[in-house]
């Protein structure tokens, strides 16, 4: 928003007049929109350049006819110069050397000194045809400003002044202020001089001639009781003649003579007095300005009348001033002619009339002329029509026949103007009352002046509708609200299937709604015609949707995991659910619907650090071993309370379980909660443990001294195993379990062989298997035992699925002796046992 503000003062002192006296506006048009030089904000710019070209056409500025005209035909090249950001930097460039040219002439005119007196200041405007306020400007540029100088005394010259300034020279004395420092200074007595002259009597010569003369005059002074207007003379006469030599000499000679300027009354401050020396030097000048410049003004002003006046009042014009003055009476002759040929255009030709005096205007200042120019009004638009559009109505109308001067319009309704000023054609009224007729009237100004009649409009009522409006869902009903605008006397609202009955001036409220359906209504404001009927606005429409009811959770499970809670639940439809902790001693609330406020007071939220639909991870608050957790579906203003799930601290589940297989035995080991002094393992095969009591399931019990002391490890036939861990503690005698920590490990089966010789001093050997025999290779190596199927020389390969039998080999001479043998099973889950380490080493053949 602009903080710019028209200032009509400044408008008229530093733009119209400077105008009207030659100023060309073009050289600063910041000073012509009244704007600082450095603006650059583009809506300031906009509003300066709107507002004062408003003031090109108003008839109170009708003395500064000419600036007005001036200003109005370069208006639209300046709009562009100032609203261009280019053009602009470029003027700118332009105003500030100008105003850099002048801050130069005015320094030259201070010589050093605080300022100028109002006087200088104003003859410095006169001369450049400038405002004021841009010689002070400049003036403050250059470290000086307007200043008043002190009232100095005016003691008129003494008699025989030249004579007294001879007998000091002649006397060797400066001034007589040095001579009567002799004396008794200024307040010298006649005693004083007749002391004096006994002394001058005791000598002749001419110096004492010239003193006696001297005491003369001082004693006639003396008689007179002007002594200290001769003195005050004195130094203000010595300080002009330092003053003309520059400000800076008068200083020297002020502070050189602060004592006698003090003693003498004429100031206490040199500076001050120094400064209205010089401004006296420098800028006295006659007050009475001369004939010729009273002409001259007179007829740059176009006031040719009082030019000839002026020069009528001279009793003997010199030089070709009588030229002039017959030149001058021919012109006004002439000027007077078309004056009236104007006047009888009137009655046939007002457009011609008025170009008439326009044209005479340019050359001729006469209040005839603005008489006819106001006595010619132009004719008022041919037609006008008015239509209403919203809460709006827009007017426009037919442009008139006239031509002449400067044509806009003024629109008005039933007195009050809407727009001042327009050629646009069309204004709207943004603001018009409700359910009255209106008529817009529409007339046409020259140059200001209106029309002597007006095109008025047809009759136009505007409806408006509600202000404010607005619907709002609760449980079992939906409710609206809004402002009656003025004039109407009620509203009617209706709904897509009927029209509501519960309904006041500024609300309604309709009960005859389902949870979660949404609605659209129609409110129309009503308004009483003149004629007694009723009319309706076109209305304002409404949608709100009832407020469906939450549904409560009512299968949450809770489990610490580490120090996090993990919680989990069946997402409801619609709604959010939120986790509250119940404080330490407070009872779990009843499961219903309530308002969400009133819900979440029932506990504290748990903060949630991973949340999605139907879970949440976060940290429980409250201390305890025993904590319960409510959960609440939050709908809209409702919210359903869930079935609350309590959990125990000492429920925590296991944390690291590891199961190794070895053989046919698994064994499990596992972190321990904090303060979990028992377990229980359980273990099914092929299928997940349902929980701790899975009748289908084994179990065994174990407590922390066991699990500490021998570990846990469970024999297991062969096969594929879901193992499961939970902390475990009675509560009350009744046995309670934490969350299960399942694990999955495959047991294997163990099948037992065995190598020997076939004979006692064959060198083949003989693999005897005992039980099922699966698919198995027999693998030696030299120096160490082989550890899997691949590393070492297969000398045996059995399929399995065959009966028990001895399969035999022999032991290559080419590996270094001694070798070892060693059986491998290819079915993972059986393990191959040799029933005689021993024999599987072979050292000799």
């Amino acid at each position: 928003m602009t903080t710019w503000r028209f200032d009509e003062a400044r408008f008229v002192d530093e733009v119209l007049k400077p105008v009207q006296d030659g100023w060309r506006p073009d050289e600063d048009l910041f000073r012509v929109y009244l704007l600082p030089v450095e603006v650059t904000d583009r809506d300031t710019i906009g509003t300066a350049v709107a507002e004062v070209g408003k003031q090109f056409t108003k008839q109170q500025y009708r003395a500064f006819r000419r600036a007005l005209e001036i200003l109005r035909g370069q208006h639209a090249a300046v709009s562009e110069t100032l609203l261009d950001p280019a053009r602009r930097t470029a003027h700118r460039s332009r105003v500030e050397a100008a105003r850099g040219k002048l801050a130069t002439t005015l320094r030259s005119r201070l010589d050093g000194a605080p300022g100028l007196p109002p006087t200088e200041v104003d003859a410095q405007a006169r001369t450049l045809k400038l405002p004021r306020s841009a010689v002070l400007a400049a003036l403050r540029q250059c470290g000086g400003d307007e200043r008043e100088p002190a009232e100095l005394p005016r003691p008129a010259e003494p008699g025989r002044w030249a004579d007294t300034r001879g007998h000091l020279a002649q006397l060797r004395h400066d001034s007589l202020w040095d001579y009567l420092a002799g004396l008794g200074g200024p307040t010298t007595t006649e005693h004083h001089l007749a002391q004096r002259r006994g002394k001058l009597r005791v000598s002749r010569s001419s110096d004492s001639a010239a003193e006696t003369t001297l005491l003369r005059l001082i004693q006639g002074w003396l008689e007179q009781g002007s002594l200290g207007d001769v003195l005050r003379h004195e130094v203000l006469g010595y300080l002009a003649d330092r003053a003309a030599y520059g400000y800076a000499e008068a200083v020297d000679a002020a502070e050189a003579a602060a004592d006698r300027l003090r003693a003498l009354g004429i100031g206490s401050d040199p500076l001050s007095v120094a400064y209205a020396v010089w401004c006296e030097r420098r800028f006295s000048a006659s007050a009475e300005p001369s004939w010729q410049e009273n002409y001259q003004r007179a007829v740059h002003d176009l006031r040719l009348r009082a030019a000839l006046a002026v020069l009528e009042q001279q009793p003997g014009l010199p030089g070709e001033w009588p030229r002039r003055r017959a030149e001058l009476e021919q012109r006004l002759a002439e000027l007077d002619s078309e004056l009236e040929r104007c006047r009888a255009a009137e009655q046939t030709d007002v457009e011609a009339a008025v170009a008439g005096y326009h044209r005479l205007r340019e050359s001729l200042v006469d209040d005839r002329i603005d008489t006819a120019l106001e006595r010619c009004r132009p004719a008022a638009p041919p037609s006008a029509t008015a239509v209403v559009r919203g809460s709006r109505v827009v007017v426009t109308w037919r442009p008139s026949s006239a031509t002449a001067g400067r044509i806009a319009y003024r629109v008005s309704r039933d007195g009050t103007v809407l727009s001042e000023s327009t050629t646009a054609g069309e204004v709207v009224d943004p603001d018009p009352p409700n359910g009255t007729p209106l008529v817009y009237q529409v007339h046409t100004l020259r140059d200001g002046n209106p029309s002597s009649h007006a095109a008025h409009t047809t009759p136009v009522t505007v409806l408006g509708d509600v202000l404010d409006a607005e619907a709002h869902g609760d449980a079992d009903s939906v409710s609206g609200r809004w402002r009656l605008p003025d004039g109407a006397i009620g509203v009617l609202v209706t709904r897509s299937d009927g029209e509501v009955r519960d309904v006041y001036p500024t609300s309604f409220s309709d009960h005859d709604v389902r949870p979660g359906e949404s609605y659209q209504y129609l409110v129309r404001a009503r308004y009483r015609l003149p004629d007694g009927a009723t009319a309706l606005s076109a209305g304002v429409r409404l949608t709100a949707t009832c407020q469906e009811v939450p549904v409560a959770v009512v299968d949450l499970v809770a489990e610490f995991d580490g120090e996090d809670l993990v919680a989990r639940w069946t997402p409801p439809r619609r709604g959010d659910v939120e986790l509250l902790e119940l404080r330490a001693g407070e009872d779990p609330p009843e499961p219903r619907v309530v308002s969400a406020g009133r819900a979440r007071r029932h506990g504290v939220p748990v903060r949630a650090d991973l949340s999605g639909r139907g879970t949440l991870r976060g940290r429980a608050s409250a201390p305890g071993k025993q904590r319960t957790f409510v959960p609440i579906t939050v709908l809209g203003d409702l919210a359903a309370i869930g079935t609350p799930f309590e959990l125990d601290a000492r429920r925590r589940p296991v944390t690291a379980l590891r199961l190794d297989r070895l053989g046919s035995t698994v064994r499990l080991t596992w972190e321990w909660p904090e303060g979990a002094s028992a377990a229980r393992v359980v273990w099914r095969r092929t299928v997940k443990p349902v929980g701790p009591t899975d009748p289908q399931a084994s179990v065994r019990d174990v407590t922390r001294v066991d699990y500490d002391s021998r570990g846990v490890s469970v024999p297991v036939p062969a096969g594929d195993y879901w193992f499961g861990v939970c902390t475990s503690h009675s509560v009350d005698g009744v046995p309670s379990f934490g969350p299960l920590t399942l694990g999955r490990e495959v047991a294997t089966g163990t099948t037992h062989y065995s190598i020997r010789r076939a004979h006692l001093f064959s060198r083949r050997r003989v693999l005897s298997v005992e039980g099922d025999q699966p698919d198995l290779v027999v693998v030696a190596k030299s120096g160490v035992r082989p550890m899997s199927a691949d590393d070492g020389e297969v000398l045996l390969r059995v399929e399995g699925g065959e009966a028990a039998h001895d399969g035999e080999f022999e032991v290559p001479r080419t590996l270094r002796r001694p070798v070892h043998l060693r059986a491998f099973s290819l079915d993972e889950h059986v393990v191959l046992v040799p029933s005689r380490p021993d024999d599987l080493i072979v050292r000799g053949t």
